[in-house]
């Protein structure tokens, strides 16, 4: 059986390893003209930037990858950890190092909230809990049916996992101080969604970023994605590369072939590993729809975001690998993105300075910054606001 894979991000390179590996003729199709969908990576003049995703938490998931081929990450790309993980940037410059190393992680919450080590201790053992149930029980599941759901285990679990919770709500039982509450809520917004918005469950992320802590793929992001590519090669997967998908054809006999900008291709299976509204409002038929527009003009989008890739000439040396600026008010920004989606007009923003770690993402004595600020989906974008 042939199988066609439209996009060859992480979702399409997993996907085509998996089913390689299950004996298939297995096709991805990637319109521009590298591997790895956001995850792409951007070089000039020396400098290298990780076009989409820089933080690497949650080791255990591409290890299970790579596992069930009789691989381990360690065959693919190297990963060194942060220390410290990441800072934060307040108002007035003050600064929030976290350390790799958790017990220094307890004495710095000391130092800020006394007593407050014990309550993160409590937080943590509660965090650690979801990370394993959602990890063995929840996420791997195929996401078919809520009768997947419909399990003893997860009943007798529910008031654990908090699912009717707020995580602002959750993080404010156990610290008041304002910069410990924004350390540990900012995970969730790499979520799409506002802290007061979001399950309690989710301070699992909390436990990732903070416990196992936050690690960097050698030559960057993009490494892992090589990684994936290389062992899709090995298991006999064939890339199409700068060949993007004009459409999906279906005949009353059920075929498929897969039109590109170059060429058709028989197919037996189509599997979209692209965005999933510019696969159904462009690729396919509107009969085999599953949304018509209306049901999407109805969606709250994640936000999108403004990047800026900066080739500095000189070295920065107040920043760390991963700087988030908290020094403005994040619930005005919040509102800016969901409610009113408007350009923020004070906005919280991140800032990934990967030469600090890996020297070869720039020349020698200059440094290489990612910029990213968080927007509203969908606001206008011209020459004259540039």
């Amino acid at each position: 059986m042939k199988i066609s894979i439209i996009g060859s991000g992480f979702a399409g390179l997993s996907t085509a390893a998996v089913l390689a590996q299950k004996g298939y003729e297995v096709h991805v199709f990637e319109k521009n003209n590298q591997i790895g969908g956001r995850a792409s990576q951007f070089s000039v003049d020396g400098f290298k930037f990780d076009m989409g995703p820089s933080w690497y938490w949650m080791p255990d998931v591409f290890e299970k990858f790579f596992n069930q081929f009789n691989k381990t990450t360690k065959d693919y790309y190297q990963l060194v950890k942060l220390d410290p993980g990441f800072q934060m940037i307040f108002e007035n410059s003050e600064t929030l190092a976290i350390p790799e190393d958790y017990e220094s992680l307890k004495k710095l919450f000391n130092q800020i909230e006394n007593g407050s080590s014990n309550q993160l201790d409590r937080f943590m053992k509660d965090a650690e809990f979801k990370y394993n149930f959602s990890m063995d029980s929840v996420v791997y599941q195929p996401g078919l049916s809520w009768g997947e759901f419909i399990r003893i285990d997860i009943f007798k679990n529910i008031f654990n996992l908090q699912l009717f919770k707020s995580y602002k709500k959750h993080v404010a039982t156990y610290f008041k101080h304002p910069k410990l509450k924004a350390l540990l809520e900012f995970p969730v917004l790499f979520l799409g969604t506002a802290p007061k918005e979001t399950p309690a469950l989710y301070s699992l992320m909390a436990y990732s970023g903070l416990v196992q802590g936050t690690y960097y793929p050698i030559g960057g992001f993009h490494n892992v994605i090589q990684g994936m590519a290389k062992l899709c090669k090995e298991l006999g997967v064939r890339f199409h590369i700068n060949e993007a998908v004009k459409k999906i054809h279906i005949n009353k006999h059920q075929a498929k072939s897969i039109e590109t900008i170059k060429n058709n291709y028989l197919t037996d299976l189509v599997v979209g590993a692209c965005d999933y509204h510019h696969l159904e409002k462009k690729l396919i038929e509107k009969k085999y729809r599953n949304y018509n527009e209306a049901y999407w003009e109805k969606k709250t989008f994640s936000p999108s975001c403004l990047l800026f890739y900066l080739g500095i000439d000189k070295k920065i040396s107040k920043l760390e690998h991963h700087n988030l600026f908290f020094d403005a008010n994040i619930e005005n920004h919040i509102r800016e993105i969901y409610k009113d989606k408007i350009w923020p007009k004070d906005p919280l923003f991140y800032a990934c300075c990967s030469s600090k770690t890996d020297l070869k993402s720039a020349p020698k004595g200059k440094e290489n910054l990612f910029l990213l600020v968080p927007i509203s989906a969908g606001i206008q974008d011209d020459s004259k606001l540039r």
